[in-house]
């Protein structure tokens, strides 16, 4: 947009390197020099107060804004999108930005994920249309006034923000009442907890999901290829809009997709249009993420709720039948002390289950709280043969894969960094073949040279 971005990270990283590539001046550390210059300083809510670049700011009185009070700003200048809920949200809103991009319709984006194929997590377009993820943890989502304000589902997550379900599904209720004149809102209709809200909503509503009332239904659902699914969407006064295929597996996903189609026709946006980006989606880094497939699968998975990994193992479940290994790491000590009773009947899919330490994610210890405590729980439900802990990642990709099998589908999943397991398997199993294969050719070299020469030469 034309302004001078400087900023300042601990460490550097691939998005910290993308920033410096695009024009931004990075430091790594943090000394309040960097913001002497700055007109206005933005920081994320993560950063603590003691920052010496915050402090510096306050001390002088420099206009301060958090990440969600730019963006909102930024999206209260357009027709915006704004895609909420507890689970789902990344992935919904990449695939809306894809159709967008598709209908050529030049959005601004800002997700929360990074879509592949080098689009990022944030693309600045010249239209009206703004796509944004709205964060309920924080209820930062609140911040927005969308013409269009949708909800994937409502789940107990960040209850020590929230405190209560109730209160979570209040904070929804104002998210879906903000819309601007004109505007309206988007919701799955199989979810209970949003079904228990609807008559608290003002705005028009349009829903989505498998349930028989939906405004858009979808029908005929198969497999599809290797890991993929197709299904029909009907439009309950429209009658058969057409075949939605996708390249990756899970019920989830076709909600995530008929979301996707709900917003965008009711945007204007053509069914066919749709359908060509969600066939052609590229995906999203670390939701189903297809790092290795050879004679062992390995996928990596952002999931870090009880609900999202059982979705998450259902589907693989569904397109693979071979062993089914799993790495979990557990996501910060709230999350893991209020819903450890909850995590282990999420792994029934897996043939294995590998518990990796606790990401903490900045958050204070909670005592008591850590690996040994989660894995009493998984003990009372999985014996030895399924279930082991395992403190070092190098140990865990080790062990995996000196164990594998053929056929084997092997997840890292979890919100923290256990996606580097998955990244080391990878590489090793990659480096495996390739070395078997040169094997092969040395062999086969061998035994040419070896031939008797029947022309004499």
């Amino acid at each position: 947009m034309g302004y001078e971005v400087t900023g300042s990270d601990c460490q550097e990283s691939a998005v910290t390197q993308k920033l410096a590539k695009a024009g931004a001046s990075i430091w790594i550390g943090h000394n309040e020099r960097y913001a002497r210059l700055a007109d206005m300083v933005v920081y994320s809510t993560a950063i603590p107060d003691e920052n010496p670049e915050l402090a510096y700011a306050r001390q002088v009185g420099k206009p301060l804004l958090t990440r969600i009070e730019l963006l909102s700003y930024l999206a209260e200048r357009n027709d915006s999108v704004v895609i909420s809920g507890s689970h789902g949200k990344s992935t919904t809103t990449s695939m809306v930005a894809t159709a967008f991009m598709a209908a050529q319709r030049d959005p601004t984006v800002v997700m929360g994920s990074v879509l592949k194929q080098d689009i990022g997590s944030a693309k600045l377009g010249h239209s009206k249309v703004f796509i944004a993820e709205g964060d309920e943890s924080n209820n930062s989502m609140l911040a927005f006034t969308p013409k269009v304000a949708v909800v994937t589902n409502i789940d107990c997550d960040h209850l020590d923000f929230h405190g209560s379900l109730e209160r979570l599904k209040e904070s929804f209720i104002s998210f879906l009442n903000s819309p601007k004149r004109g505007g309206f809102t988007v919701v799955c209709l199989d979810d209970e907890n949003l079904r228990s809200i609807l008559p608290k909503i003002n705005k028009r509503v349009v829903t989505y999901g498998f349930h028989p009332d939906a405004t858009y239904q979808a029908q005929g659902r198969k497999l599809n290829g290797d890991d993929g699914l197709s299904f029909e969407v009907h439009h309950k006064d429209d009658g058969p809009l057409g075949v939605i295929n996708l390249r990756m597996p899970g019920d989830h996903n076709i909600q995530n997709a008929l979301c996707t189609v709900a917003i965008c026709r009711e945007m204007g946006i053509a069914f066919d249009t749709v359908s060509f980006s969600l066939e052609n989606f590229p995906g999203v880094r670390r939701r189903y993420d297809v790092l290795y497939r050879g004679d062992v699968t390995v996928i990596d998975d952002f999931a870090h709720h009880p609900s999202e990994v059982h979705a998450l193992l259902s589907g693989v479940r569904e397109v693979y039948k071979g062993r089914m290994r799993v790495i979990f790491q557990p996501h910060r000590f709230t999350r893991s002390k209020n819903l450890a009773q909850q995590f282990p009947a999420a792994f029934i899919n897996a043939d294995e289950i590998v518990l990796a330490p606790i990401y903490t994610a900045h958050e204070k210890p909670v005592a008591g709280i850590g690996l040994d405590y989660l894995n009493r729980f998984f003990q009372r439900q999985y014996d030895e043969r399924k279930l082991r802990c395992m403190s070092e990642f190098e140990e865990i990709a080790d062990y995996v894969y000196q164990s594998s099998k053929p056929g084997d589908v092997v997840l890292t999943v979890g919100a923290g960094s256990i996606y580097k397991v998955g990244q080391m398997l990878a590489e090793r199993f990659s480096q495996r073949v390739a070395e078997e294969s040169a094997s092969v050719d040395l062999e086969r070299l061998a035994v040419e040279m070896e031939e008797p020469n029947l022309f004499g030469d």
